[in-house]
């Protein structure tokens, strides 16, 4: 094969398809270009000297090496092979080592492939690897699959309903506020309510661990299975759960939604306007976060999927270069900003119910202890590093840092004269860092903030379904 086959093999081999699927080049264009073509151009200039030398074995490993990153850049291989979930990680010591072990399995039958056939085996990858980039550019795993739309709304509405939950939050009395940590974020909760006259619900619990089953409670007025009122959605690369059935978005006109990427809330006639997080825009995060032209071009090439990006992306945050873009840690970090869109939307006065769901202060942890991000914290989450007290302590800390943000927010709306019926804080479940201990996994934050109304706390026993539709559904 010639230098402008070679030339156009590698060209094909480590094309970022991601850069136009994620629309990276809103956010960082040069950097980008400017990783693909040096690394293009370094390709070329080795095949030129290997060919000049008339190293041709060396040639054929170095060409099995950009094969072998082709397939793993087209194929998304940890996305589809290592993922937490698969066969590869549960069995073979986690993604890392499962990912090390597929990529050396893989290196050594393209070497086979390679040698065998020689210059064969280039033309055959060449048509291989021009295959997968097309398929991989025009299939629909793409960040335009996001929901985000804004619809024209006439009327104004003065009966304003905010609905915001958290995912993943203890409440007060929980197992987690047995510490001195957790007694300082039960003092903090009261603290709040006090200050700002809310209703305090100080021994809530939901139903269900579940974020779905516990949501899918609140927002229809029967308990139903998920199967009834979910659509999975798990090839669509953003969402894997979208709700069809939600009875409380039909009692209102105009309905504004925040969601994560991982529920979809946005299905409903009711929805005027949706918007998706997306870790690939511009945003405004908290102090402490890592936001350069490199954290967003990492995170971009590690959600393709590939191997290769997941052992950058984790370098480069070991050494505390990047902070994550991604979902929860991005949600976490930008989190201030979005409760700002939160008080737009209340002051437009165009949505009789503005929802969100919210991945905060879903693990991995982030803030510190002066609620500024720290992205070290969001290292080891989920790999037995941490013990249970640590683990206590880190939720602890998230919590507290997120009914500061709140506190925030209520100010600011009273500052700026901001009015609304009722807001509603609550949170999906607990931390569930001890899945079997209802006071980890049930106990939830649930207050309301109302216009006019005195505090209130209601310390009995309390189910939040419950406490929930009685006020929503009447």
């Amino acid at each position: 094969m010639n230098l402008f086959l070679y030339s156009f093999f590698y060209f094909v081999c480590l094309f970022p398809t991601w850069f136009f699927k994620f629309q990276v080049f809103r956010v960082e264009i040069f950097l980008s270009l400017s990783f693909f073509i040096t690394l293009w151009a370094l390709s070329i200039f080795c095949v030129f000297y290997l060919k000049k030398l008339n190293k041709i074995k060396s040639l054929y490993v170095f060409t099995t090496l950009i094969a072998l990153y082709g397939l793993d850049n087209h194929l998304s291989l940890h996305r589809e092979l290592t993922n937490s979930l698969s066969f590869l990680t549960n069995n073979f010591g986690g993604p890392y080592y499962a990912s090390l072990l597929l990529l050396f399995l893989m290196f050594i039958a393209l070497l086979l492939f390679n040698f065998t056939l020689k210059e064969n085996a280039a033309k055959i990858s060449l048509v291989v690897i021009v295959s997968l980039l097309l398929t991989s550019l025009f299939d629909n795993k793409s960040i335009s699959n996001l929901l985000n739309f804004k619809k024209n709304v006439s009327t104004m509405s003065e009966n304003i309903k905010v609905i915001l939950i958290f995912d993943e939050m203890s409440g007060m009395n929980s197992y987690e506020s047995k510490t001195s940590e957790g007694k300082e974020f039960d003092n903090l909760m009261y603290s709040l309510a006090k200050n700002h006259n809310l209703i305090l619900f100080s021994n809530v619990k939901t139903k269900f661990p579940s974020t779905i089953k516990s949501i899918g409670s609140l927002v229809n007025q029967k308990i139903l299975d998920p199967k009834e009122f979910i659509k999975e959605e798990n090839n669509n690369f953003h969402y894997n759960n979208t709700f069809l059935k939600n009875e409380l978005f039909e009692n209102f006109k105009s309905v504004s939604v925040f969601q994560s990427v991982h529920i979809n809330f946005c299905n409903n006639l009711s929805v005027k306007k949706c918007k998706s997080f997306n870790p690939f825009e511009k945003k405004k995060y908290i102090e402490g976060f890592k936001e350069s032209p490199l954290t967003h071009f990492v995170n971009a090439w590690k959600y393709n999927g590939s191997i290769a990006s997941l052992f950058v992306w984790r370098v480069l945050r070991q050494f505390n270069l990047i902070d994550v873009t991604l979902s929860p840690q991005g949600e976490k970090a930008s989190f201030v900003s979005t409760l700002s869109f939160v008080a737009d939307d209340i002051k437009s006065k165009k949505y009789d119910l503005i929802f969100g769901h919210f991945l905060v202060p879903h693990k991995p942890y982030g803030f510190n202890e002066n609620c500024s991000y720290e992205g070290l914290r969001s290292l080891g989450n989920y790999n037995n590093s941490l013990d249970i007290e640590q683990h206590t302590y880190f939720h602890n800390i998230d919590r507290k840092c997120t009914i500061i943000f709140i506190d925030n927010f209520l100010k600011n709306l009273s500052k700026e004269k901001i009015n609304f019926a009722d807001i509603y804080f609550l949170s999906d479940h607990g931390s569930r860092n001890i899945i079997d201990d209802p006071s980890s996994s049930l106990n939830n934050i649930f207050f309301i903030k109302r216009n006019k109304a005195k505090f209130i706390e209601i310390n009995k026993p309390t189910i939040l379904q419950d406490e929930f539709k009685k006020r929503l559904f009447k």
